[in-house]
């Protein structure tokens, strides 16, 4: 009986052991961290960049652990040279940490990305973050891109200026290599930033060539036809309404003249008797009497 309990202890001692032993089994090969101070966003972009190292067998569930204040925005994987969606487990919250599993089925760059606050005293910024260092990892590297009118920048552990692929931005860089399961890397960034430009709104305006055909250009050409059109409806607006408002006042105007042309003709009757000259409207002679000769 002593004998089967001592087996049974003995197993046990062994079996946690070996647990442990095949956690930290799990080796990154290579990890980039990127830091990006004003971006887009008045708070620190941090971007992991990171593969599983080939003496890992997969597929295996990675859990990584992100400030609790951290806001996540993208989990992905790489594949033909294009970053794809990775399917993720919700995280979850453990000590002062977000925890995230993912799962990794191939040698492939795995991609993370999450924004995180920035403390500020007037024009000076810090920021600090730390490697939980829950794997072991072959090559480990640091780099900060330097924000949009920012002086007096300080590093720890000290960073220094590498080139960009780009040429337009500046980097400073630290790396280092073999890190053990459980070393951790804190990092400390202060710099001191004379304005509130974010980066992807600092860059200058470029003045390009301007024409007629530019796409927004309002040319008096393209409208020409449409004034013309306008001022033609307004011409025949108008001459309606003139005839309209003259329509109504034909008949006095016809009276007039006829009446004038009446006068003009009794001014010339003159009576055949006498020879005295006949008034409008009369049809006697006012002197002899005799009645007049209208239609001569």
């Amino acid at each position: 009986m002593r004998i089967w309990t001592s087996l049974i202890m003995l197993f046990i001692l062994l079996a946690f052991p070996v647990s442990g032993s095949a956690q930290n089994q799990i080796t990154l090969g290579t990890v980039s961290i990127q830091f990006w101070p004003e971006y887009d966003q008045p708070s620190m972009l941090v971007i992991y960049d990171f593969t599983v190292s080939e003496s890992t067998a997969l597929p295996v569930d990675l859990a990584i652990r992100i400030p609790l204040d951290a806001n996540l925005s993208a989990v992905a994987y790489e594949e033909d040279g294009t970053l794809l969606n990775a399917s993720v487990e919700a995280p979850i919250l453990e000590d002062d940490w977000q925890v995230i599993t993912l799962t990794a089925n191939a040698y492939t760059m795995y991609h993370l990305e999450y924004y995180a606050p920035i403390s500020r005293d007037g024009l000076q910024r810090t920021f600090t973050f730390q490697w939980p260092g829950d794997y072991a990892t072959q090559t480990f590297d640091l780099r900060l891109r330097l924000p949009l009118d920012t002086t007096e920048v300080t590093t720890d552990p000290e960073m220094v200026e590498s080139p960009s692929a780009s040429g337009d931005d500046t980097y400073l860089e630290w790396n280092t290599e073999n890190l053990r399961a459980g070393q951790k890397i804190p990092v400390a960034i202060t710099y001191t930033k004379t304005s509130e430009k974010l980066a992807t709104s600092g860059a200058a305006v470029q003045a390009g060539q301007v024409n007629e055909d530019t796409p927004g250009r309002v040319s008096l050409n393209n409208y020409l036809p449409y004034i013309f059109a306008v001022l033609g409806l307004f011409l025949i607006l108008a001459g309606g309404y003139y005839f309209w408002r003259s329509g109504f006042r034909p008949t006095p105007a016809r009276r007039r003249r006829r009446s004038a042309s009446q006068s003009d003709t009794d001014e010339q009757i003159y009576c055949h008797q006498c020879g005295q000259r006949a008034q409008a409207g009369d049809r006697f002679c006012r002197t002899c009497g005799t009645r007049l000769r209208l239609d001569q």
